[in-house]
């Protein structure tokens, strides 16, 4: 045998050795990018089950009752607007950490009840009453027609002021009467003192109330006063005719208006929460009037402010030279006794901000909040008590906004707003105020909502139809169908939506700025809920079962064959809807609305549906919220014909089934990628193009 073909042959074997490292990289370079897409398909894997994930599912759970006996209201079969008791409060009143239920029930019993024992028996099928901790007997007088005073309102504070983390203050809880009759109890029910503050038992006949509310701040206008009790409200009268209204005969005309005007006027009282006695009061002529020109108050107004705008009285000042303080306070929206609130601010004119922004003092109490634990992580106190070293009383009433001296109650300014109804806030941010209307007057439907410039010049801005179903390729209306003897008044909130489409994205609606747009949510009596922007876009839509239209609609239709139902619904039925958080102290961004027969949580976000539960009888007050079986979740309060129902959230969450659903979406997408593959197919072909050049070698 030669040298070549020995050189040859051990060309070849190299040859032959090299191609098969080549290929061994080759292959090893193909399960690299086989690997890479593994990367690919887990990432893929991963946003497809975090978009199609499994939401958390919240529940409503009935969970306990307190009945009230029909005998005790007025027609001794059914509740009506003067039955109305306050509304049950939901708080802690001994600062131990555990949320009681405080309520006047129908006899006016001051009640505390607690939930009841969870090792009752499951087999059991009724719903468990509450537990009765405290009760006591209201001294309510009687009036000289043989009538009792009415509780109207009941308030909840603490009398001393908020230090520390370890600090336990127990709240007091003070209630008052149709007839200005004031009562203050202490944490566990002991009678403090009860005070008189008006008496109007000559007039009682001719006039009821029509605006009240009570708060209690640690605040002090003497030393030792532990505490103020700020009390407000004025009358209205019973009838329109004035031959009716009974007047003794040695009373004048003049007698006669000023006792009106006292009546009619919102007046305020602040007294000592350790003996009730009076620190100061704004009755008509306190502080008296003083004639002002309209060229004196610089600064625009719209038609509606400028009625009371040249009466002003002494000491007060122009309601736009507190415009960024009063712009705080809106939306502003008075249709009932319920919207009538006081609360605490502080108000500097804006030359005295920059000074007063130096000399502000801190507070104990942090602003953040820890959603889902009570009081935000943080002792119990009130919203109040965030604001720091507070200097006035702003009261939201049937006049607008008034503004008041916390240690002498003098008027500091006053933006007087028409109480027709309708929403006020700056909804375009130009400056001005601007007036949203949605049906309120008695006759009027509520299918439309329209938003009202009225500065410089008063202007329709927007007209919005929401008693309409808006779909990809269709929409209906059941206008003509809505009910316009019960009316739910729209939520203007910040914009809290999820507005969703491409050309909003290209916009860029989704970025952030500084000037928030705000939603107009609606519901109406076919229980669809939807939320708007100004301009009239549809955010969302969402259908509930909380509905009262069939029998709104039954209702009229009997009218003539059975005319006290019809008299039954208006009187006693009381729709109504509450802005609230799922979790303690968290974002508003959810709402419970209450119909004929059912009672729907919506998510305001997104406008799901997230939990419902039937009603065993109609509402007769608005909804109650709070955690009052303290798990970190709100609860809710139904009052009807038959009593109280607490109704109970529960939330679970459905990680499994998001797991479970990942996974075989991953597992599928793994095994059609493997199967598809082309690498896997050139990888088979180039191992067999590989075997066969071995076998053409050892041939050779």
């Amino acid at each position: 045998m030669t040298r070549e073909p020995i050189e040859e042959r051990k060309l070849f074997s190299l040859f032959f050795t090299s191609l098969k490292q080549t290929m061994e990289i080759s292959q090893l370079m193909n399960l690299k990018k086989f690997n890479f897409n593994y990367v690919i398909f887990i990432v893929l894997c991963a946003i497809i089950a975090y978009v199609f994930r499994a939401g958390d599912t919240y529940i409503m759970k009935p969970v306990w009752r307190k009945r009230v006996e029909p005998h005790y209201y007025s027609n001794r079969d059914f509740p009506t607007l003067e039955d109305r008791l306050p509304s049950p409060i939901i708080t802690d009143l001994e600062g131990d950490g555990v949320n009681e239920i405080i309520l006047i029930s129908n006899d006016y019993k001051l009640t505390s009840l607690a939930l009841p024992d969870k090792t009752k028996d499951e087999d059991d099928l009724t719903l468990p009453h509450v537990v009765v901790k405290n009760k006591i007997q209201l001294p309510i007088a009687t009036k000289e027609d043989g009538g009792t005073s009415r509780p109207v309102v009941m308030a909840t504070g603490f009398t001393v002021s908020y230090q520390s983390m370890i600090q336990i203050r127990k709240q007091i809880i003070v209630i008052a009467t149709d007839d200005w009759q004031v009562f203050c109890y202490s944490h566990d029910f002991q009678l403090l003192w009860k005070q008189r503050l008006m008496n109007i038992a000559h007039v009682r006949l001719t006039y009821k109330i029509k605006a009240m509310d009570v708060m209690i701040t640690s605040h002090n206008v003497r030393k030792n006063d532990e505490g103020l009790v700020i009390i407000g409200g004025s009358f209205s009268h019973t009838v329109h005719d004035t031959n009716t209204t009974k007047v003794s005969n040695d009373t004048t005309p003049e007698n006669a208006t000023k006792e009106d005007n006292s009546l009619t006027h919102f007046s305020s009282f602040a007294v000592s929460a350790i003996d009730g006695s009076t620190r100061w009061h704004h009755l008509p002529g306190d502080f008296g009037e003083i004639d002002t020109s309209v060229k004196d108050i610089h600064g625009d107004h719209h038609w509606k402010l400028a009625l009371k705008r040249h009466r002003l009285h002494v000491g007060e000042s122009p309601w736009n030279l507190y415009k960024q303080e009063i712009w705080k306070y809106l939306p502003h929206f008075w249709n009932n006794l319920e919207d009538t609130k006081i609360k605490l601010g502080r108000f500097q004119k804006q030359d005295e901000a920059i000074m007063d922004n130096q000399q502000k003092q801190k507070s104990a109490l942090r602003p953040e909040h820890i959603m889902g634990y009570a009081y935000g992580g943080q002792r119990p106190h009130t919203d109040d008590e965030h604001i720091v070293n507070p200097n006035v009383v702003v009261i939201h009433n049937h006049n607008g906004l008034e503004v008041l001296n916390l240690l002498t109650g003098q008027p500091v300014t006053q933006f007087p707003l028409a109480s027709d109804g309708a929403i006020y806030l700056d909804i375009d941010y130009d400056g001005y105020v601007d007036r949203v209307s949605w049906g309120a007057e008695e006759g009027r439907s509520p299918c439309y909502v329209d938003i009202w410039r009225l500065q410089p010049v008063k202007e329709k801005m927007e007209g919005l139809a929401v008693c309409k179903l808006f779909r990809v390729f269709f929409s209906s209306s059941w206008a003509y169908d809505e009910d316009i003897l019960k009316k739910l008044p729209p939520i203007i909130i910040k914009s809290i939506s999820r507005k969703t489409g491409i050309l909003r994205h290209l916009l860029g609606h989704h970025l952030p700025t500084d000037k928030q747009p705000y939603d107009i949510i609606t519901m109406g009596s076919y229980g669809r809920v939807s939320s708007y922007d100004k301009e009239g876009n549809v955010n969302w839509q969402v259908g509930t079962p909380a509905s009262w239209s069939i029998e709104s609609q039954d209702r009229k239709r009997e009218v003539d064959s059975a005319p006290e139902k019809l008299q039954q619904y208006m009187d006693s039925f009381y729709p109504s809807r509450h802005l609230m958080s799922l979790q303690v102290y968290g974002y508003k961004d959810t709402m419970v609305m209450s119909g004929w027969s059912n009672i729907a949580i919506v998510d305001l976000k997104e406008g799901n549906l997230l939990a419902s539960h039937s009603l065993p009888c109609q509402p007769s007050s608005p909804l109650v919220v709070g955690d009052f079986d303290n798990d970190g979740l709100n609860d809710v309060i139904v009052t009807c014909k038959l009593g109280y129902l607490g109704f109970s959230l529960h939330h679970h969450t459905n990680h499994i089934y998001t797991m479970l659903y990942a996974g075989m979406v991953f597992g599928a997408i793994l095994i059609l990628s493997w199967l598809c593959s082309p690498a896997t197919y050139y990888s088979n072909e180039k191992e067999e193009d590989s075997e066969t050049d071995e076998d053409r070698m050892d041939d050779y």
